[in-house]
Formats: C-alpha cells, structure tokens, sequence
C-alpha cells in the first residue's frame, strides 16, 4: 500500500502548494487557475497533482484484476487483426492505433490514464467548491482504485462527469456528444442521457428518505422486476452467469446511504436552496445510491452506478461547503478522512479490493 499513500501525499500536497490565497492578485490565465471556491490554483500544481495519479496508474503493471484478464489479451487480439467486434469501437480505435505503431500494450494504459485524469480534474477545478478535498475524495472513496480495474468503463465515466457543464449550460448537442464519445468506450455510459433531465426533476430530503426506504424494503422483487425485463433482452445471457456479480457490500451501501442523506439535508438546515448544479449532482446520487441498494440482485448493476457515481466528489465537498460554522465544518471535514482514509486500510489494503495489491510498476516487470 505504501505506493497509494505516497501517491496521496503528493496528489493533496501538490494541490495545497497550487493554491493562492483569497483576494490575491490574479495571475495570468495561463498560469492560473480559478475555481469555484474563489480561490487561484497554480495550473503546474494541478498539473503536477494529475501527473501523479497518472503516473500511478499509467505505468503499472499486472495491477488490477482486468489488466491481464481483458486488457492485455485484447489489445494483442487487435494486433493480430481480432476484436474488432468485441469491444466498444472508441477502445478498439486506440487499441488499433497503438498496435500499429508497438506490440506493447503500455501507451493504451497511459493514454486512458492521462484522458481519465484530465477529464476528471478539470470537472474538479470547475464544480468542486474544495478542489483538494474532492482530489482526497477521488482516493477515499476507491475511483482511483475502481479505474485500475475498470479502466475502459471509468475512462468513458471521466468523459460524463465532463459533460455535466453542458447540462448546466442547456447545450444537448454538446451533452449528447460527451455521453456518444463515453459510449465508444463503455456502452453503459448511453443511460447517463437521463441526466440532462435531472434540473427538471423535483429533488427534496423527503424524496431521497422515502426512495431508499422504499428500494431497501422492496430490492427483491424491484430487482425481480428488472431481471423481467432483461431477460427479453440481449442482455438476457448475463442473468445467472460468471457476469452476474458485483454485489455491493453493505459498507459501500451504508456510504452511499449516509452520502446522499447528507448532502441532501445539511443545506437545508442552514436554510439554503439547491441550486441547478446541485440538484443534477445529488439526483446523480440519488440513483447510484438506489443501484448500490440493488447490487448483487441484478447482473452487472455495480458497473451501472459508477456511471452515476463519480460526481460525488463535488457534491460531498458542496454540501459541506454550506455549513457557516467553520469550526464544525473542519470537524466534519477531518472526520470524514479519517473515515475514508481507514475504509481504504481495510478495503484495499486488508481485503485487496480490485485486485491492486501489491503495486508493481513496469519498471518492475523484469523482477517479476
């Protein structure tokens, strides 16, 4: 594990180092940074915290339990003129390009690590109210950890936190264009079409509290009823395979549960509205949290929140933001890393989670 913490010291640290001071003079917009908490970030610092993950992730080797179970093998398929057909045509585009120039797999790792990275940052740096606690978050909360596994479906996910601007911005031709391109890569990423509906939608404490009551008391025939349906689909192999795993354990649900509750009252009580961006970004949680409550019970529903699920990393720090206390704003800050930091310890660290332990980097691969 001592690879990750570094990895987090350096990530948080070089984000710390990026930031300015509150009313300070602005720099030049190519060297600067403005974020929604009104501070100026050094754009090399944020560079530098990207390139850290990237690095992490881009150069590893035999880490994660799809690298060589799906990755590897597909991209010497591609090289071999196979596979055309066995995968989205976005990942099968960048497997075919990279094999036309090496038979080494390395450049598909590193390229979906610099696009996943960069996508999600800049997502950060334009929603998060605390841009350092979400980059905290992208570790605490195991999306670091889930890309290594997941890298081809997490990369099309980037891709979809992106283009929650556009919804903002009421631009669907631009939002359609983000979930088409995320769908080129991970075709799960066609029923995030959904959210551009999301401002539209009524969204209070009380309707969050009685959803998940309800898919808590009614999970087994809700998920009964959507096995109905996929099994008059194609998807209707899945039902019963290796595939139809994924389940959720109730930590991760209890997470999701405490998440969304959270970010759903703590703005209310000090009196505030959600705003547009809000709205879009706990609905997101709301249905995550419903897929969480699912897991298990119907095939591949893990994979179906995490479509959902990134955002989180700019709604916590959003809700937080809205307490005036600042001293139980801290408080609440500090507890909640220790907490992620100590579920990281035990799902990662003790359980191997995603298969990411030991870490082992390319450099290694003539000792292994």
């Amino acid at each position: 594990m001592a690879p990750y913490w570094i990895s987090l010291l350096l990530a948080v640290g070089f984000m710390l180092l990026a930031q300015r001071p509150l009313n300070s003079v602005a720099a030049t917009s190519r060297s600067a940074i403005s974020a929604r908490d009104g501070r100026d970030y050094s754009r090399w610092g944020v560079v530098a915290s990207a390139l850290v993950f990237i690095i992490l992730t881009g150069f590893r080797y035999g880490v994660g339990q799809d690298y060589f179970y799906t990755y590897v093998p597909y991209f010497y398929r591609v090289r071999s003129g196979l596979g055309f057909q066995e995968m989205e045509i976005g990942y099968y585009a960048l497997n075919y390009l990279v094999a036309r120039f090496t038979d080494n797999p390395l450049p598909v790792f590193l390229v979906c690590s610099v696009a996943f990275f960069a996508l999600t940052y800049a997502a950060i740096m334009r929603e998060s109210s605390h841009p350092v606690f979400s980059v905290f978050l992208l570790f605490g909360m195991s999306y670091l950890f889930i890309y290594m596994n997941a890298m081809r479906q997490m990369l099309a996910v980037s891709i979809l936190l992106f283009s929650l601007r556009y919804i903002e911005e009421r631009d669907p031709v631009k939002f359609a264009a983000c979930v088409a391109i995320a769908s080129t890569f991970h075709s799960s990423s066609l029923v995030f079409i959904a959210a551009y509906y999301f401002p539209r939608l009524k969204i209070t404490p009380c309707i969050c509290l009685v959803l998940v009551s309800g898919f808590l008391l009614l999970k087994v025939p809700i998920a009964s009823f959507v096995n109905t349906i996929i099994a008059k689909t194609q998807y209707a192999g899945y039902i019963g395979s290796i595939f139809d795993t994924g389940e959720s354990g109730n930590v991760v649900i209890a997470l999701n549960v405490v998440v969304l509750l959270f970010s759903a009252i703590v703005p209310k009580l000090y009196g505030g509205a959600y705003s547009e961006r809000y709205r879009i970004l706990l609905w997101c949680q709301l249905v995550a949290t419903s897929i969480a409550i699912l897991s298990g019970l119907i095939p591949l529903s893990q994979r179906l929140r995490w479509v959902f699920s990134l955002p989180s990393v700019i709604l916590l720090p959003l809700a937080i933001d809205s307490i005036s206390n600042i001293k139980l704003k801290f408080l609440i800050q500090l507890v909640i890393v220790v907490l992620y930091i100590v579920y990281i310890a035990i799902t990662i660290g003790m359980w191997n989670g995603n298969n990411v332990v030991p870490y082992h980097s390319i450099l290694m691969k003539g000792s292994l």
